[in-house]
C-alpha cells in the first residue's frame, strides 16, 4: 500500500500531467464518471496511475463522439480495469466502428450532392435513407454494451469455476464425430468453443460460424485472429438459416435455443440443414442454475434489479428441452457437466448481474451500488465464500435416415 500512495498524484498535478482542466477532473468527480482513488487528510482528491487509464478510456470515447452518459453507462459496470489491454482493444473496436460509420454518412451526403448538381432533382427516398444510416450508431453501441456484458459473464466462470477443466473444453470433447465433416455453429458468440479448442480442431473439418449480432461476428472473427482463414462467418437468424437442405454433417447451438422466439421454427431449420444421419448438439442450463445468486438478488430487496432475466433459459432448459428435440430427432440423450462457483470477490458477482437484461445500469446509483458490493462482501466475509450451483449440459441428437437415404 505505501509503495501505492508514492504514485498518488494532487489534482493539481493529476490535471498538468493529463492535460485537463481541474474544473474537468471535478465535473467528473461530481457526476461519478471518475473518482478520485484516494483523499488526504485534509479531504483534498488524489488520484492514481490506474485513474490515468480510466481518463485514457473517458477521453476517448468522448472524442468519438459519445455522450457523458453513454460513457458513464459504459465504464461504470464494464469488466475489470485490471485488463489493461483488453479495454484498449475494445476502445480500439469502437473507434473503427465510428470511422466506418461516419465513412457511410459521408458517401450519403456525397451521393445525394451528386444527384442535385447532375438532375437538378432530390429523391426523397434517398435521402431520407441519410437519417436511418445516422442512427446506425446506436446500434453499433449497443453491440458494444451486449459484448461487454457476455464478456462479464464468461468471466465470472473463468476464474471461480471449481471444475478447472473448462465446459468449453468438455463440450468439445463430446462432439465425437468423423474427422472430415461441416459444422455449422447458431450462435457462436465470441467463438469460445473454437478458441478454446483451436489445438484440437481436424485440419478436414469445414467450420461455418454464425451469429444473429453483426457485433458479435466481428468479436469471433477478432478472437480467431489469425486463425480465421480455417472458418466461414455469417450473420443468421436461426429461425431461417439461408442454406440448402442437408448441407452440415453437425450443428451446434451452444446455450443460445432459449433466446430464440419460436425454438419449433428453429428446430425445423435445423433439421432441414443436416444431413441425414446428421449430429445435432444443444447446450443449455438447467432449472437450478446460479439459483443462490438468484437468492442473493431477491433479498437485496431493490426494485431496480431483478432476476427476471434468468427466466427466458426457461423456454428450453435440461428439464424440459428433451420434449422439444425429439420432435425432430432420434437417439436424443442429455449429458451433464459437473460443476459451480466458490465465489470470493463481490465484484465479478455484481458485474454478473447486472450483465443480466433487465437490470438498468442507468438507474442504479452508486451509493446504491456500494450497498449491494457490500452486501455481497458480508456475505463472502461470513462464509469465506458463496458457494453457487451451476447445472449445465447438453442434448446430443441424430436425424433419422431414412430407406430412400439408405439405399
Amino acid at each position: 500500500m505505501q509503495n501505492e500512495q508514492k504514485y498518488l498524484f494532487s489534482i493539481g498535478e493529476f490535471a498538468a500531467k493529463a492535460g485537463v482542466t481541474l474544473r474537468t477532473l471535478r465535473y467528473y468527480d461530481n457526476i461519478g464518471l471518475l473518482k478520485p482513488s484516494d483523499h488526504n487528510e485534509a479531504g483534498h482528491r488524489l488520484y492514481s496511475r490506474h485513474d490515468f487509464a480510466k481518463l485514457q478510456k473517458i477521453l476517448t470515447l468522448k472524442f468519438i463522439g459519445l455522450s457523458l452518459e453513454d460513457i458513464t453507462n459504459i465504464i461504470k459496470y464494464d469488466v475489470k480495469e485490471e485488463d489493461f489491454k483488453k479495454s484498449l482493444e475494445i476502445q480500439k473496436d469502437i473507434m473503427e466502428e465510428k470511422i466506418n460509420h461516419m465513412n457511410m454518412v459521408m458517401n450519403a451526403i456525397d451521393e445525394t450532392l451528386h444527384m442535385v448538381d447532375n438532375d437538378n432533382v432530390l429523391n426523397w427516398d434517398r435521402f431520407i435513407n441519410i437519417i436511418n444510416i445516422i442512427n446506425i450508431d446506436k446500434k453499433w453501441l449497443e453491440q458494444y454494451e451486449n459484448a461487454s456484458n457476455l464478456k462479464a459473464r464468461i468471466k465470472i466462470h473463468e476464474l471461480y469455476s471449481t471444475n478447472k477443466y473448462g465446459w468449453m473444453r468438455w463440450f468439445f470433447e463430446q462432439i465425437n464425430v468423423p474427422k472430415d465433416v461441416s459444422i455449422l455453429e447458431l450462435g457462436c458468440g465470441d467463438a469460445s468453443l473454437w478458441v478454446k479448442n483451436f489445438d484440437r480442431i481436424p485440419k478436414a473439418w469445414s467450420i461455418t460460424l454464425t451469429d444473429f449480432s453483426h457485433g458479435m461476428i466481428k468479436d469471433a472473427k477478432n478472437a480467431i485472429g489469425h486463425n480465421k482463414g480455417r472458418f466461414k462467418f455469417k450473420v443468421v437468424d436461426a429461425q431461417d438459416i439461408p442454406y440448402e437442405d442437408c448441407s452440415f454433417d453437425v450443428v451446434i447451438a451452444n446455450n443460445m435455443l432459449y433466446h430464440i422466439a419460436d425454438i419449433e421454427k428453429a428446430l425445423s431449420e435445423i433439421f432441414r440443414v443436416l444431413k441425414p444421419g446428421g449430429y445435432f448438439y444443444a447446450s443449455t442450463v438447467g432449472k437450478n442454475h446460479m439459483v443462490e445468486l438468484r437468492e442473493i438478488v431477491t433479498n437485496f430487496d431493490s426494485k431496480i434489479i431483478t432476476t427476471k432475466s434468468w427466466d427466458v433459459t426457461e423456454k428450453f432448459h435440461l428439464e424440459n428441452g428433451m420434449d422439444k428435440v425429439v420432435k425432430w430427432f432420434e437417439n436424443v440423450n442429455v449429458k451433464r457437466y459437473t460443476d459451480s462457483l466458490k465465489v470470493t470477490d463481490a465484484i465479478p458477482l455484481v458485474d454478473y448481474i447486472f450483465s443480466m437484461p433487465g437490470n438498468l445500469k442507468d438507474r442504479f446509483d452508486e451509493k446504491k451500488l456500494h450497498e449491494l458490493i457490500r452486501f455481497i462482501e458480508d456475505i463472502i466475509n461470513k462464509s469465506g465464500a458463496i458457494l453457487i450451483t451451476k447445472d449445465t449440459g447438453f442434448f446430443e441428437a441424430r436425424k433419422y435416415i431414412s430407406l430412400k437415404d439408405e439405399r
